[in-house]
Formats: structure tokens, C-alpha cells, sequence
């Protein structure tokens, strides 16, 4: 009879023994996928356990690493090559015009979240700023090719985002920031609460006439928070206006302000979709002759330390872009170690109440 000596094997668990036992006998070479069966735990684990990678408990390492032991795992040159045409890095592209996206703190904060989850799981963050969505895609095409990253995160949905087809072409491992994508992890922030609050306060405010400037309508967040403004005005009785789109710059609030000040029916209320926008209907407001909190009360759906420093300091949303980064970060995290895509829904934001909506007169009525 052939002898088999099986070191440890005193110590293993009936199961794990009959198995170890099997592939000293037939003098089979284990895979990770053999491990990861007797270990209970997924391929990814195996891998992250084996390459000395975080990612797992340092419960569910040890227990990896004993079956490897004793199922006699040795790596191999290919096995080492496949994990090292990995990028460990995760990829973020912007899509918004360069004088936009330099003064909005959303991305700077969002970055920040993101990045302290990936330097936890030892990754890096991939940057790349760019001027229209073809670029965009175009970019995941060259990041896949070169191999630059394993995954991206992805802001601002779209209506028929096609950006869901490449990535899906692809195979990228994907999250994206602000609705949900079928095939992919999402964070899911409450765009209808946030603009639900931001309309009562201004109601109750004293505001008859509220506007609504923001940036591009194929942005679903837009569209979600344009027909939560509507609804509510048929409601309440609140008559409603969209401005034109704008592409997010300080000029642009400010050309569009201006047109709904000058018009027949001017708003007594504006909400703005961020800092940036803000601060350009505020310069417009003032250049026209009229008072910011009095003549018309204003809001944003961001805020920062421009809404701070605003005379007067501007009513807002605080909520936590970095939270949102981190959240999008550990979700792409997971699914790189093998889990399944899935959604995270933020809270809903509180509101900042300060001067630009404290006081109105009759005026605008």
C-alpha cells in the first residue's frame, strides 16, 4: 500500500481531511478554486488571502491560509502573472467644463471620500477630466485596453445612459453616483426629498413664484428634482419656472438670472443647483438694482464656504459628497473581491436655513 503523509493533518477537521487526503493521493495539484470550496469562502478571498492583499477578516485569511497548507498550494508562474496584469487602481472621469468643476467643492470632497476608502484597500485613483460624454467613454475604451484600471465610478446618470453599454461591453466593474443602473452598483441619493424641503422653506418663506436654474437636462438627478418642483407647485399653488439649461459656470447663472429677472413674471424665489450657479445669480441679482433676501429669496442644492461668504450667506443643502465617495468606493470594492453589484441610498440632506431666505417683501407679489 502507498503511504501518504499529510503534516497537520491532526489538527483538520473531518471534511477538510477526506479532501486534503484525496489530492495527496492522486497527487493533484490544487487550484484557488479548490481552496475556496473547502474553505467556504469565494475565489476573490482566496486570491486576496494568498497574495496578501486586504479586502477580508483576519479570521477568514487564517482559515484560507491553513487549507492552502494543507492542501499542499504552491503558486505559479502564471497564477503570479494573472494577478500581476491587475491595475489596482479604480477610475473616476468628469465630464463638466474646466472653469465649472475648478470652483464646485461637490468633486474635490467627492474625490476625497473615494480616495481614503481605496487607500485602504491599497488602490489607487485614476483622474481624467474631459469636455463632452464621447470623451468619457472613450476613455473607459483606452483605460480597458491599456489595462490602467480595474474598475471606474461613475457621476451623473443619464436618461439612456449610454455610458451603461460600453462599460457593459467592457466588462468594467462599475458604480455609479446618484440613481441606480441595472447591471451595475449604484449609490442612490433622494434628489425628490432634498427638493421637496428646499420648496416648503421657500413657501413658507413667502415665496408665490419659484424658479428653478440648473445645468443640463439629461442629468436624471435634473429631471427627478424638475418634476418634484413642478408637482409641488400644482399642489401648493406655487407657480413654477425652469430656466434654461446652463453648463454650470459662473457666467451662465448669470446671463440666466438675469433673463428671469427681467421677466414679466420675475420670480420672488431661485433655486440654484450648486455654489457655482449661486454665486453668479447673486452678482446678477445685485447688478439689477434688487436685494438678495428681499427683494428675492435664493437657495442652493450645494453648499460650500462660497455660500458661506455670500452677502448674504446663502440657504443650502449640507450633505456629504465625501460619504457619497466612500460609499461608491466600498461598494466597487466589494465587487472587485468577487461580491455582487448592489444599491446604497443615501439620507436624505438637511436644510442650512440662513439670510437669502429669511426675509421678502410684497414687492415681487
Amino acid at each position: 500500500m502507498r503511504r501518504v503523509i499529510c503534516p497537520g493533518a491532526v489538527h483538520t477537521e473531518p471534511r477538510l481531511w477526506v479532501t486534503v487526503f484525496t489530492y495527496y493521493w492522486n497527487m493533484a495539484r490544487p487550484t484557488i478554486r479548490d481552496i475556496a470550496a473547502v474553505a467556504g469562502v469565494s475565489p476573490a478571498a482566496v486570491s486576496f488571502a494568498l497574495n496578501s492583499r486586504p479586502g477580508i477578516s483576519a479570521a477568514t485569511r487564517e482559515r484560507i491560509l491553513e487549507v492552502a497548507n494543507q492542501m499542499g498550494w504552491t503558486p505559479n508562474a502564471a497564477a503570479r502573472a494573472l494577478s500581476a496584469s491587475r491595475a489596482h487602481a479604480v477610475g473616476l472621469v468628469i465630464e463638466r467644463p474646466q472653469t465649472s468643476y475648478s470652483s464646485e467643492r461637490f468633486f474635490f470632497d467627492l474625490m476625497v471620500g473615494i480616495q481614503s476608502r481605496l487607500k485602504r484597500a491599497e488602490l489607487d485613483l485614476v483622474l481624467q477630466m474631459v469636455q463632452t460624454l464621447d470623451e468619457e467613454m472613450d476613455t473607459y475604451r483606452a483605460w480597458y485596453s491599456q489595462k490602467r484600471v480595474d474598475g471606474v465610478i461613475v457621476v451623473n446618470p443619464r436618461s439612456n445612459d449610454p455610458r451603461t453599454v460600453v462599460l457593459g461591453e467592457l466588462g468594467l466593474p462599475a458604480v455609479f453616483i446618484g440613481e441606480p443602473a441595472q447591471g451595475f452598483g449604484s449609490v442612490v441619493s433622494n434628489d425628490s426629498a432634498m427638493m421637496r424641503t428646499l420648496a416648503e422653506h421657500l413657501m413658507e418663506a413667502g415665496a408665490r413664484r419659484i424658479a428653478y436654474l440648473c445645468g443640463s437636462g439629461s442629468l436624471v438627478h435634473i429631471q427627478r428634482r424638475q418634476r418634484t418642483l413642478s408637482r409641488f407647485g400644482a399642489q401648493h399653488g406655487v407657480d413654477v419656472v425652469i430656466a434654461s439649461e446652463t453648463d454650470y459656470t459662473e457666467r451662465s447663472a448669470q446671463a440666466e438670472t438675469t433673463q428671469l429677472l427681467r421677466s414679466p413674471a420675475r420670480p420672488d424665489a431661485i433655486i440654484f443647483d450648486n455654489e457655482v450657479l449661486a454665486l453668479g445669480g447673486t452678482q446678477a441679482i445685485t447688478a439689477t438694482g434688487l436685494k438678495v433676501g428681499i427683494d428675492v429669496i435664493t437657495a442652493s442644492c450645494e453648499d460650500s464656504p462660497i455660500c458661506r461668504v455670500l452677502n448674504p450667506p446663502i440657504t443650502s443643502i449640507a450633505r456629504s459628497p465625501a460619504a457619497m465617495g466612500e460609499h461608491a468606493a466600498q461598494l466597487l470594492v466589494s465587487m472587485l473581491e468577487g461580491e455582487s453589484a448592489r444599491n446604497f441610498a443615501e439620507d436624505v440632506p438637511r436644510l442650512v436655513v440662513r439670510e437669502s431666505s429669511q426675509l421678502i417683501t410684497q414687492s415681487s407679489e
